[in-house]
């Protein structure tokens, strides 16, 4: 039970508590796929199988890793294996190395200190606002204190970036999974290497993958293109909350884990062809061609992108023709777009390691 200070219960007395910890009505609850055990215990043997032999799968299993991580993770084994393919573990012990070996645990340290005034007092205003439908984190949840530890310490880890709101989903996310500390080395593993530059000043990279994400769009779907062109939608207007949030705002347990085990496997890629099915798919509808403006077009976009099935997306994804060099492509030419052709703007698109394979191999 959930209770304010004045001993009133937080919870509505017609919800109900799914199998992922969200608060969902009994109609929600009974509409919920049932697991076959069976199959669900031989897959976490092979995931059981996998960490054993970890190396191995990364540098010369790879394409099994990928197709299993498409397959989802077994909820049981989904925070040791965002923590196996981030390789947060790497990242925590090159943390150690930078203080010498003197400090042990990092994270504790970071838990010592507080970042400005400013930046704790964001935090602490963002945490109630995080996941309010979740046991862990509706009220004064237990989650809560794990997701301000969380957050002040990557605050006081990286002070340029601080605190963003769009992090605080994210971390959420990951503390549904994983201890506070294996969650805060996770996240530093988001930040620093899958989406860097999405939370710094100026939104350099976001801004540079909102445009790629249109110049996709011109090759995939030249119709909706035409659309988007004519209403002058800014592809920002689209994109900014799917990407700095990793889809977090739009899709809810277990479609959102589903697709954060192919973005820790494979990288923003992830993101870009989940954007690209949705932008598809509206804009080559017939209430695309009755909006008249911007807004309602993107009302329209960010509606259609809530009604796929997981199955849907991953259908819709393969069948994009699309690959890896068209969307290195489309990101070079948004970074030359921005920094009116000069190859040496302030992009860290170009720096971002991409999936779990290039993070932990290089390659």
């Amino acid at each position: 039970m959930y209770l304010s200070q004045n001993g009133n219960d937080y919870r509505d007395k017609s919800e109900v508590v799914d199998r992922y910890g969200f608060f969902v009505t009994p109609e929600e609850l009974n509409s919920e796929e049932p697991i076959d055990r069976t199959v669900l215990r031989r897959r976490e043997q092979k995931w059981l199988d996998m960490f054993s032999s970890w190396d191995i799968y990364i540098r010369d299993k790879f394409d099994k890793l990928k197709q299993r991580c498409r397959k989802g993770i077994p909820p049981a084994l989904r925070g040791r294996a965002w923590f196996y393919l981030s390789s947060a573990e790497f990242r925590r012990k090159r943390a150690e190395q930078e203080f010498n070996f003197e400090i042990k645990n990092v994270f504790g340290l970071y838990s010592t200190k507080l970042p400005t005034a400013n930046v704790l007092y964001d935090i602490e205003k963002d945490l109630a606002r995080s996941f309010p439908d979740h046991e862990m984190f509706r009220g004064d949840g237990f989650g809560q204190k794990g997701l301000f530890d969380v957050l002040k310490a990557y605050a006081v880890h990286d002070p340029v970036v601080g605190y963003c709101q769009a992090q605080a989903p994210i971390a959420g996310i990951l503390l549904m999974h994983l201890p506070a500390e294996d969650a805060f080395w996770v996240f530093v593993q988001i930040n620093e290497e899958y989406i860097k530059g999405y939370f710094s000043d100026g939104l350099i990279a976001i801004k540079e993958d909102a445009l790629a994400t249109e110049i996709l769009v011109q090759r995939v779907c030249p119709k909706g293109y035409h659309i988007l062109k004519k209403l002058e939608v800014d592809p920002i207007l689209y994109t900014l909350d799917w990407y700095m949030t990793l889809f977090t705002r739009t899709y809810r347990a277990p479609r959102i884990h589903r697709i954060w085990d192919m973005f820790f496997c494979e990288g923003v890629k992830i993101l870009f062809r989940i954007a690209l099915v949705i932008l598809k798919d509206s804009l080559e509808s017939s209430e695309a061609e009755k909006c008249d403006n911007a807004i309602d077009l993107v009302s329209l976009i960010k509606y259609n992108a809530k009604q796929f099935t997981i199955d849907q997306l991953l259908i819709k994804m393969d069948q994009l023709k699309l690959n890896d060099y068209d969307l290195a492509d489309a990101c070079r030419l948004a970074r030359l777009q921005l920094h009116n052709g000069q190859k040496n703007g302030q992009s860290t698109q170009h720096q971002r390691e991409v999936g779990a394979k290039r993070i932990l191999v290089g390659g």
